[in-house]
């Protein structure tokens, strides 16, 4: 048996802002987190940098902050390309006329 399986639905402005609202409370709270993590490692240096646990701790801090900053990236970007997005739908609907969007 087959199924039909829909499409889907396409992207309303409504939907957009909704996803971008959410990736900027995402983009927004990975922000806190990272700084926070940034000051609390900045607080507590490491004792003995000469050791190789002290190297790898070195290492593993400057990840901690590279992937928390790369989310944070992320989301922010997902939320202004949304944000685009509406921006141009509702560009298109305002300006475009009834007649270019019959095919024919």
């Amino acid at each position: 048996m087959t199924e039909e399986v829909n499409p889907p639905a396409p992207p309303t402005p409504l939907k957009n802002l909704v996803g971008a609202a959410i990736a900027a409370l995402l983009s927004s709270g990975l922000y806190l987190i990272t700084a926070h993590v940034a000051r609390k490692l900045a607080e507590s240096p490491l004792s003995n940098a000469d050791t190789l646990a002290a190297k790898i701790g070195a290492i593993v801090r400057a990840f901690l902050l590279a992937v928390g900053t790369g989310a944070t990236a992320i989301f922010a970007i997902v939320a202004l390309g949304l944000v685009l997005l509406t921006l141009q739908q509702v560009w298109q609907l305002i300006f475009n006329r009834p007649s270019e969007n019959i095919k024919g």
